[in-house]
């Protein structure tokens, strides 16, 4: 048996096709807001593709570049200033951060009804009430793709490795909401070597860890979904958490890196951007 690779692309051009209609509908251009730290090159993929979309759909995109030795408190001012600016629809402050930086103090200092990543206190702890104004696009993605494969979550076991503000927390919430029983790995989990187990009693797993193949495909248990949201760099490729070519030889389907979920949460992320725009008329 061979996994069956679970691509965006189709679902991205049905979504995008929706996006550049709705947009056409508005009256006023919409901008979004990318703030980005120095280099960043962990971000470039992403950056490259919000740009692109913005263009295709007709966003104008807002490039913030901060210097890399640049004052949390900088940050913060600038981030406000854009708050405050009417013709900014949306804000997304890339990770990684510097290191020096709260990364609490940065999300809470975006607007909520701004912050299309739904990353802000607002934003997270609506969500644990189930009424946020957004939730994390990457989230979304992943509830995209596990809908794309015709299963139904209601009770099957779900292994999250990672515990992230942008996919493993919102994500462990929106899955328990549909009554998945969650299980949340980590570092730890990954230390006292207790990951295999969690994986291999896993009937879906999402990775968003960010290291190369740190997920084993003799781990992962026969018939089971995988949705690979990690992305790094190794020998000059783009490459998942999940040891693919093992991995889809036990699974029933399982995403592409790159290729499935950060191509989504591109779309996603407008979307949100374009519910921001929506909710800010209805004021």
């Amino acid at each position: 048996m061979m996994a069956k690779i679970l691509e965006a692309k189709p679902i991205c051009e049905t979504l995008k096709k929706e996006l550049k209609k709705q947009v056409s509908s508005f009256s006023r251009r919409i901008t979004l807001a990318s703030v980005v730290v120095g280099k960043n090159y962990p971000a470039q993929v992403y950056l490259a593709s919000q740009q692109r979309l913005a263009k295709d759909i007709g966003v104008e995109y807002r490039f913030i570049s901060l210097k890399e030795n640049v004052s949390q408190e900088e940050a913060v001012k600038k981030i406000k200033k854009l708050n405050r600016d009417i013709h900014v629809a949306g804000i997304i402050v890339n990770k990684p951060f510097p290191a020096r930086w709260n990364e609490g103090v940065i999300f809470s200092s975006v607007d909520c009804t701004k912050d299309i990543e739904g990353v802000c206190p607002y934003n997270l702890g609506m969500l644990c009430l189930g009424e946020p104004l957004f939730v994390s696009p990457t989230a979304l993605s992943v509830l995209e793709l596990l809908k794309h494969t015709g299963i139904n979550i209601y009770g099957k076991e779900i292994a999250i490795v990672g515990f992230s503000t942008i996919i493993g927390k919102p994500l462990a919430l929106l899955l328990a909401k549909n009554f998945a029983t969650v299980t949340i790995t980590h570092i730890a989990t990954y230390e006292m070597q207790r990951l295999p187990f969690h994986i291999g009693h896993a009937d879906i797993v999402i990775s968003a860890v960010g290291k190369p193949s740190i997920i084993r495909g003799s781990w992962i248990k026969k018939g089971s979904v995988i949705i690979d949201v990690g992305t790094a760099e190794c020998d000059g490729k783009i490459t998942g958490d999940i040891e693919f070519k093992e991995a889809r030889k036990k699974a029933l389907f399982i995403t592409p890196v790159p290729g499935g979920v950060g191509r989504l949460t591109t779309v996603f992320l407008f979307k949100n951007l374009l519910n921001a725009v929506t909710y800010r008329h209805k004021q």
